[in-house]
């Protein structure tokens, strides 16, 4: 794995210091108290693009907070431990959308065998037991071919342009390498809790997002047509039933062998 600027994609210099600027475009990366901040000084996204996704960092962040075994991948979980043994983790592994906690528990039962990073906007001021930086899905830190795996547990709905990410994590695989994508899926109608916490309600849905915390939500089928046209191929699924109006969908992706070897620059 070697890093590259996430804005032009030169090799970055070695991170030391406070502060490392890119050789190719200049762009300025800073320490934080646990991690590199590696976010792009420009980006993909409109100004009203940007608030929103702000406004729902900062939901997810509260969430994660007040309830995180509901909503990180923490905890011994029937979805997690199914997850992590789907996802054959292997080699050099990287979590796209790690979450804040210090160690996602579908890593545990492949720590011996595998070297672990993630990115996520969250990380950085907490202390983790792995590699991170923070850092954005659309504009990953890193050249070319530089992982065995890449995971999207939980997160693929988070991002302002899913497509963007997936083409991002096709250009991080090595050859024969594989993506894994946890997906929850809530039907169309489904009921409100009957119990709703303070802290939940207390949050708004900002103008232009599906809800607290998604910018657009989307089903199995929404997603399978998302991976179609990243030009993936779907070489494993689970499909997993929690109710009437609940589930959750794993799905194991390789690229076409040819961008497996030869992603864009």
């Amino acid at each position: 794995m070697r890093l590259a600027c996430p804005a032009c994609r030169t090799p970055l210099p070695a991170l030391e210091g406070d502060a490392v600027a890119c050789p190719g475009c200049r762009a300025p990366y800073r320490r934080l108290p646990f991690a590199w901040d590696l976010t792009p000084p420009r980006k993909t996204w409109t100004d009203g693009e940007w608030e929103v996704w702000e406004r729902l960092q900062d939901n997810g962040e509260v969430s994660y907070t007040a309830d995180p075994e509901h909503n990180l991948g923490v905890g011994d979980r029937d979805d997690v431990r199914r997850f992590s043994a789907f996802a054959q983790l292997h080699g050099d592994v990287l979590d796209v959308g790690c979450g804040p906690q210090p160690w996602p528990a579908y890593f545990d039962r492949h720590a011996e065998e595998t070297r672990f990073v993630g990115v996520d906007p969250l990380v950085g001021e907490r202390e983790a037991r792995y590699e991170r930086y923070r850092a954005l899905a659309e504009h990953l830190p890193f050249a070319d071919a530089g992982f065995d795996v890449v995971l999207f547990a939980g997160t693929l709905d988070h991002f302002v342009d899913p497509d963007v990410a997936l083409a991002e994590a096709v250009r991080m695989l090595r050859p024969g390498g594989t993506i894994a994508v946890y997906l929850g899926h809530k039907r169309a109608g489904a009921p409100k809790p009957a119990v709703s916490h303070d802290w939940y309600e207390a949050l708004e849905v900002p103008d232009g997002a599906e809800d607290r915390f998604h910018m657009e939500r989307f089903g199995p089928g929404e997603a399978v047509a998302l991976f179609a046209r990243a030009g993936l191929e779907v070489s494993g699924q689970e499909d997993h039933r929690v109710d009437e109006w609940h589930s959750y969908h794993f799905y194991r992706l390789r690229p076409p062998a040819a961008s497996a070897t030869s992603a864009p620059r």
